[in-house]
């Protein structure tokens, strides 16, 4: 049986029960969670996921949708949607 060794990581207390609770349904713990993102890692010689940010992919129409005013949508120059306040 290989040898195993303790790592010792800080995360957010939020992050830990959220992710305790997480793999606790998939019927995993973080010890065996963390595992299979190592296993992973090595055999794809790469992150086992895409790295990216949320928001990036999200258009400036979208990110004004939840904004709690009146808007109308003007095109400038580079095309790009930009909103204007609507004064009534």
């Amino acid at each position: 049986m290989p040898q195993t060794v303790t790592i010792n990581i800080r995360v957010d207390e939020k992050v830990k029960k959220d992710a305790e609770v997480l793999f606790n349904n998939l019927g995993l713990n973080i010890s065996t969670a963390v595992n299979i993102f190592f296993r992973q890692a090595i055999m794809d010689e790469a992150l086992p996921f895409k790295p990216q940010l949320k928001y990036k992919h999200i258009t400036l129409k979208d990110r004004l949708r939840d904004f709690n005013g009146n808007y109308e949508f003007i095109e400038w120059d580079t095309g790009a949607a930009v909103g204007n306040e609507v004064v009534k």
